[in-house]
């Protein structure tokens, strides 16, 4: 994973330093989506095939979130696979 520092310009511009984007492989006019959670900013290079997967994912895990906070959660013993508990939860 690489990391690096950047900044916003007036504009409210922010450039993606080289080394992220050779690594990410993004070339220009790439688009993204971008999140803000809780005042955290984040990109997702937007991909036709992964994008309806990703934003079904996201309203999962919003209602989920939702979910646990007015007290109703599904319990998952530690025994079970890892697809166990993916089905057990995507339910």
């Amino acid at each position: 994973m690489e990391v690096a520092i950047t900044k916003m310009s007036q504009n409210g511009q922010v450039v993606i330093p080289s080394e992220i984007r050779k690594d990410a492989g993004i070339k220009p006019s790439t688009k993204f989506i971008v999140f803000n959670e809780d005042g955290n900013i984040l990109l997702k290079q937007i991909k036709k095939e992964a994008l309806r997967n990703d934003i079904m994912l996201i309203d999962t895990i919003r209602r989920s979130e939702k979910d646990i906070r007015e007290g109703r959660v599904t319990k998952a013993d530690t025994s079970m696979s890892d697809e166990e508990i993916d089905d057990l939860l995507m339910a």
